[in-house]
């Protein structure tokens, strides 16, 4: 069995072999275009051979590259080939197409990849014998590599009567880098149309060197007037010698070169340095308003705190520009010193910066805020927009300030923190306020409360034990809230108002049962749209009716909002309560609603909206597959 096994194998290791050999034969007559695709089979069959026998594969690729029978296709399908697995072995063979005007960027792209000094050497030695248009190519390859061995050769090409080789050798200098290459650069006479590339390699080549040889590159480029490359210079300055390079920014920031200035504040935004912020802190002072408007940004973006006080000064500032500035960048910073002096312009975007500014202590300092009477407003309304739960206690407190403003403050500021585990205290409070006017204020915040609950009707059985002994105003709050909460006792408030004798009552149960959040609510709705008095109240409990009815969220079935939108049409008499029922109608993906609305086709007081949400619907229903005749509704309304 064993024998038959190992019998298998080396047949299947012989098959392999004459494959590999089938194809690579092949590769070397291979010509684009060709029926039989050679290439791609080879490709296949190097993707599906194991990595620990790629040798067997680069041994037959270099045969293609050596052989001077092999076509110019097959040979660049192999250097891709070896592209991918090549290894030294592949560096003689590779080697000899250097030279070639068009394999060598086949051949160099198969070194360029190698981490092997013999590519190195290879592609230096080519530069001899090349054409010019293959030197272009190595020469970047050498670049790419960091090759400092090449750099003499490279350098004697930067003077040669091909444009296109001098300056693709300028370019390879500066990416080759090192100390060669700067005092090559430094010293080197450049045409015109070369003073852009020269310039570009000097400022890449400083990032390979350190010291006062970078210095010396930064310094070079700096000195030709040059912006662009001006500014890439003193960034790297900024790592040559950090304190020349502050300097110049700090001189640059206040010079009128508006693109000097736009890269150097960039510096400014993004790089590290202790030494740049204050530095910058210093200059901001004297600045123009156009320049500190630009620096305060800069700063902003910077985010180092240690530039909040300078910041914070300017907000006092009576140019619209440096006060928005200034705020804006301390919403970045961030910092608790801050807080009072923005809540000190609150209304200028104050309120705004406070609630992005990062930091517990923001919160902490915000709060104590509330003991300043000229603060406790603003602070109040920062907390809420910070959604600082925590802070509810202290708010608490302020809805018995001596400040009418304050307590209004306090009592929105609730409405926004205040959470279910809060409703027994705020309901108590504000059902105790005796100002009418105050306690609409109070009465809103538990609604909100009681809106944003986790447990609506735990909120409102809370509230309405304050129903009996409230004045009217306060019934009627509590019946609004009944709205939100829609559970069954709110119902049975809603039901008792209405058979409450006060007129004023009963309005309001009208409206409160129209704006109800579920379906409980709709027997009531019905009744009253058939049997109101008054045409307002009819008109108002039939549109509530309807706008449950087309509310998908509240869950009904689509049956039965169908049904009851037929009921609704019955009792509908004006075009405004007919749109409507259209509108709600369209919602429901049923073949049933289309039929609905197509009957609305003969009215002319509703048919260009009946023909709008039929065609809505119709699209639907065709779209998920439960439609019927396309076009049919255009159909019906052009009967006529």
């Amino acid at each position: 069995m064993i024998k038959k096994i190992a019998a298998i194998i080396l047949v299947g290791c012989l098959a392999a072999q004459m494959s590999l050999g089938d194809v690579f034969q092949d590769l070397a007559k291979y010509k684009y275009g060709d029926e039989k695709n050679t290439a791609d089979e080879a490709d296949k069959l190097l993707q599906s051979t194991p990595v620990d026998q790629h040798g067997a594969i680069e041994t037959a690729l270099i045969a293609v590259v050596a052989a001077d029978n092999a076509t110019q296709d097959g040979k660049e399908f192999a250097c891709r080939m070896l592209q991918q697995i090549g290894t030294e072995k592949c560096i003689p063979a590779v080697a000899g197409l250097l030279t070639h005007e068009v394999l060598s960027h086949n051949a160099r792209l198969v070194l360029q990849r190698m981490e092997n000094i013999k590519a190195d050497e290879a592609m230096i030695a080519a530069l001899d014998k090349a054409p010019d248009k293959a030197r272009i190519g190595i020469m970047g390859s050498l670049g790419e590599r960091h090759c400092v061995k090449a750099v003499e050769k490279v350098a004697k090409l930067a003077d040669s009567a091909d444009p296109a080789v001098a300056l693709a050798a300028v370019k390879a200098l500066g990416r080759i880098g090192g100390d060669d290459a700067a005092k090559i650069l430094l010293k080197m006479k450049v045409a015109d149309s070369l003073k852009a590339a020269w310039l570009e390699a000097m400022v890449t080549c400083g990032k390979s060197v350190k010291g006062p040889d970078a210095v010396a590159l930064y310094d070079a480029v700096l000195a030709s007037g040059k912006s662009s490359y001006r500014t890439a210079a003193v960034h790297g300055m900024l790592s040559a010698d950090e304190k020349k390079a502050i300097q110049m920014i700090v001189d640059i920031v206040k010079s009128d070169d508006q693109v000097m200035r736009r890269g150097a504040l960039h510096f400014v935004s993004f790089e590290k340095s202790d030494a740049l912020t204050k530095a910058m802190i210093g200059v901001l002072g004297g600045l123009a308003d156009d320049k500190k408007r630009e620096l305060i940004v800069a700063l902003g973006v910077r985010g180092d705190r240690s530039a909040t006080g300078i910041i914070t000064e300017c907000l006092s500032s009576s140019n619209p520009a440096i006060l928005g500035a200034s705020v804006e960048a301390i919403s970045k910073i961030g910092g608790s010193d801050a807080v009072k002096s923005l809540l000190g312009v609150a209304d200028k975007g104050g309120i705004d910066a406070i609630a992005k500014m990062p930091g517990d202590d923001v919160n902490k300092a915000l709060t104590d805020a509330l003991a300043d009477n000229k603060l406790k407003v603003p602070a109040i309304k920062a907390l809420a927009a910070r959604n600082c739960y925590s802070a509810v206690p202290a708010v608490m407190k302020l809805i018995n300030d001596g400040d009418a403003d304050v307590r209004k403050a306090a009592w929105a500021g609730l409405g926004s923190l205040a959470t279910d585990d809060d409703i027994v205290t705020l309901a108590g409070a504000a059902f105790a306020v005796k100002d009418q006017k105050e306690m609409t204020g109070a009465v809103a915040a538990v609604k909100n409360v009681c809106a944003y609950a986790k447990d609506k009707g735990k909120c409102f059985d809370v509230v309405v034990g304050y129903y009996e002994k409230a004045n009217d105003a306060g019934k009627a709050a509590i019946m609004d809230l009944a709205s939100v909460a829609g559970t069954g006792s709110a119902l049975e408030l809603e039901k008792k108002a209405l058979s409450s004798g006060n007129k004023e009552l009963y309005g309001k149960a009208v409206r409160a049962l129209a704006a109800w959040c579920n379906e409980s609510a709709c027997p009531d709705l019905l009744e009253l749209a058939k049997n109101a008095t008054e045409e307002v109240d009819r008109i108002l409990a039939l549109r509530g009716y309807i706008r449950i009815a087309g509310a998908p969220e509240n869950g009904l079935k689509a049956e039965k909002r169908l049904e009851m939108f037929k009921t609704a049409d019955e009792l509908a008499k004006r075009a405004d309560e007919k749109k409507l029922i259209i509108s709600g109608i369209k919602t429901v993906e049923k073949p049933e609603a289309l039929d609905m609305l197509k009957k609305y086709l003969d009215n002319a007081d509703v048919k260009s909206e009946a023909e709008q949400a039929a065609a809505e619907l119709e699209k639907k229903l065709n779209k998920s597959g439960r439609g019927g005749k396309k076009g049919a509704s255009r159909k019906q309304s052009n009967k006529k």
